[in-house]
Formats: C-alpha cells, structure tokens, sequence
C-alpha cells in the first residue's frame, strides 16, 4: 500500500513539474518571437514610466493629459523603427508634435496586429 502512495506522490510531483516546465518554455518563445523593433517599442514604453521622463507639473499644466516633449521623442524614435521610416528624411527630431503623435498611433497599430499575430500563430500550435 505504502509503495503505490508513494508512486502515485511521484508521479504527482512528476506530472506538475513537466507540466509547468512546458508551459514556461511555451511563456518564453512569445517573447523571444518578437523582433527587435518590437522589443525595442516595449523598452520604449517602459522608459516613459520611469520618474525622470513623467510629466512636471508645469508640463501638466500646460499639456494636460498628452506626452511632455522626453516621452514623445522616446516613443517616436522608437516608433519610427517599427514603422519602418528611419531612412525617411521628412520625419526626424524637428517634426511637428502631430507628426510624431501620427507615427506612434500608427507603430502602436502595427505592434498590436503583429502582437496579435504572434499570439494567433502560438495558439494554432498549441
């Protein structure tokens, strides 16, 4: 009796940690499916949460709910990759605030269809 508990304990052990062995290696490949311009928007956003690059509250003041002017070039530059339009000479630091805000709505739609992609492609896998 002793030796089918103690069997049926490992087997249990065994099956949990297989099983979530599988599902971290399952975790892991949807980032490592990103691509580096991908990557580098989710660094991007991030390093607009960090305190040095929040809104004053003169910035506030000023532009209310909208991206102070260190966020916005963050994100645009990372925006830019994604999009795909670094060698295009219309679009760098000198563009207009709505120029840029056009190109990180536009990377943020195609980082979500591509997020979704990779999201649909796991799924069909599995």
């Amino acid at each position: 009796m002793k030796t089918i508990l103690l069997s049926a304990f490992y087997a249990g052990i065994f099956c949990v940690a297989f099983s979530c062995a599988t599902e971290r290696s399952t975790l892991a490949s949807n980032e490592e499916l990103k691509t580096t311009e991908m990557t580098s928007f989710d660094k991007a956003m991030k390093e607009i949460m960090k305190p040095e690059n929040r809104s004053t509250p003169e910035e506030i003041a000023r532009l209310g709910a909208q991206l102070n002017d260190r966020s916005l070039d963050i994100l645009f530059n990372a925006s830019l990759q994604l999009v795909g339009k670094n060698g295009n000479n219309n679009l760098s630091e000198a563009s207009s605030r709505v120029e840029k805000e056009k190109v990180i709505v536009q990377a943020t739609h195609v980082y979500f269809s591509k997020l979704n992609t990779i999201k649909a492609n796991q799924k069909a896998e599995n």
